[in-house]
């Protein structure tokens, strides 16, 4: 059975905002809303400012605002780069 579970990491400038294991992520991509689950597609993407809305294992959401950032997507780990992160 295919993990459900990928690794999310968000980064300012200043510092690791957000470092977990994580079974959901919607962000604001330029094209508008995406989301991505375990075992997606490689992906590189351009972020608005927006809401990144997270699913931890245990199905607790925690949500942040971020500002115009990157996101990538790469063999079940998540990276977004981003000017500034606000948890919501």
């Amino acid at each position: 059975m295919a993990e459900r579970t990928f690794s999310l990491n968000v980064i300012t400038p200043g510092k690791v905002v957000y470092s977990n294991e994580v079974t959901a992520v919607i962000a604001h991509g330029t094209d508008g809303y995406l989301g991505i689950l375990a075992q997606h597609a490689p992906l590189i993407t351009t972020l608005e400012p927006g809401q990144l809305s997270i699913t931890e294992p245990d199905e607790k959401k925690v949500t942040f605002s971020v500002n115009k950032g990157i996101m990538e997507v790469r063999k079940n780990k998540v990276v977004v780069l981003a000017d500034a992160v606000e948890k919501s």
